[in-house]
């Protein structure tokens, strides 16, 4: 017993520990309830012999009663034959008493006399002593009778010691079979609660895998996100710098096409002038807007291009406001709970909804689960569940109670995003 009570402290006490494994507690949930299959089995055993034992106790003070019902039958026996013997002895003193005082001897002897021959002589003769023989014998019967008895109660009295202490055995027997079965209930009410334990740091160890699991999903998922993010970025470098390598070549090109245009221009000018010398200042007059006239159409594509990329910004920026620390957009807003019919309080990073209530279902492309996000009307929450329905800017508030639930409605909301 001391055996199966050191093995409950060894199972009991490192179920309060924290940091073990699902494994680790299925295998004590295993072990606490093969050893309590082992108890009942125990508990069925001692009942079985605890019933025999009082069986026994029965039968043993049955047979105390009986054997005391012998011992006072004996004993009025020995009283009856006592009061016989006593009555006997008074009678024969009684005799004596008056054989002395009326000269019992005489009459002896004169009834003898008086006997009318001599067979009827000897006939009185015996018939006298028979007489006086008669009462001894019944005495000594009587004596011998008595002790008889008295040796009787003795060996009755003996035997009652016995059954007494076989009856006081048997008790002791069943007390403590009682005691052990009183024992084994209670170790198995221990593993009840043991169990219970066991099964509560599975639910905890349960949801810290989910938790866990989540956050690894959240993390490889931001990964994912920051390498696109990353590549993206690269690539639009890239992207520009060849855009710039080539606006670079280009307006070489045009650089190049504008001097060949303007030294063609100078050697037109040149021929004329030594063709017609009073022509001369007007031919190079005429020449000098014929050079400029190509720069004038060269700045005209630099002075058209800041004004696409505000245009760029300006339709960016309406719909989304963006900070340092978070952005602003506008959703459109329902709710739900998980006390509805069919629903379950776990959400889709494995969080409970019993216990952090505060929370939305979001699309996880648009909004990452993990993130905090301040909702118009509901307040601060954690982007900790999905839906099949929420797809874009679509967000669902969870709220528990079924009548706010509902008159929340659909409505449109400014959800603050925070990085």
């Amino acid at each position: 017993m001391a055996l199966v009570g050191l093995l409950c402290l060894n199972l009991v006490a490192p179920v309060v520990a924290s940091g073990e494994t699902l494994d680790e507690l299925n295998r004590k949930e295993n072990a606490v309830m093969q050893q309590s299959e082992e108890i009942s089995g125990e508990v069925q055993t001692a009942l079985t012999a605890a019933n025999e034992t009082y069986d026994k106790v029965t039968e043993a003070r049955e047979a105390v009663a009986e054997n005391q019902a012998a011992i006072e039958k004996a004993k009025a026996e020995i009283v009856t034959t006592q009061e016989t013997i006593a009555k006997r002895r008074t009678v024969v003193a009684d005799r004596l008493k008056s054989i002395q005082v009326n000269g019992g001897m005489e009459y002896n002897w004169t009834a003898l006399l008086d006997a009318e021959s001599i067979t009827d002589f000897i006939n009185r003769a015996v018939a006298i002593n028979q007489l006086q023989s008669s009462e001894k014998e019944k005495i000594d019967s009587l004596h011998a009778e008595n002790e008889k008895l008295v040796a009787l109660q003795k060996e009755v009295e003996a035997k009652q010691a016995d059954l007494k202490e076989n009856e006081a055995n048997l008790e002791t027997q069943a007390a403590e079979l009682e005691e052990r079965i009183a024992d084994l209930q209670q170790q198995l009410k221990n593993n009840q609660a043991t169990l219970a334990d066991i099964a509560k740091s599975k639910e905890v160890e349960k949801d810290r895998l989910a938790a866990e699991k989540a956050a690894k999903e959240k993390a490889a998922k931001e990964k994912a996100a920051a390498a696109k993010a990353k590549a993206e970025k690269a690539a639009a470098e890239k992207a520009a710098a060849a855009e710039k390598a080539e606006a670079e070549k280009a307006a070489k090109a045009e650089a190049d096409q504008a001097a060949a245009a303007k030294a063609e221009a100078d050697a037109k000018a040149a021929e004329a002038s030594s063709s017609a010398k009073e022509s001369s200042e007007e031919s190079s007059t005429s020449s000098e807007p014929t050079v400029e006239a190509p720069a004038e159409s060269e700045e005209q594509p630099e002075a058209s291009a800041p004004e696409t990329e505000d245009s760029t910004e300006a339709e960016e920026s309406e719909d989304t406001q963006t900070s340092g620390d978070y952005r602003v957009a506008t959703f459109e807003s329902t709710a739900y709970s998980w006390m509805e019919a069919g629903a379950s309080p776990y959400t889709a990073s494995g969080t409970d909804l019993r216990t952090n209530p505060q929370a939305v279902a979001v699309d996880p492309s648009v909004i990452p689960l993990g993130t905090v996000v301040e909702v118009e009307g509901y307040g601060i929450a954690v982007a900790l569940d999905t839906g099949g329905a929420i797809k874009g800017n679509i967000i669902d508030v969870h709220i528990t109670d079924l009548g706010a639930c509902s008159d929340w409605g659909r409505r449109q909301v400014q959800v603050k995003i925070f990085n």
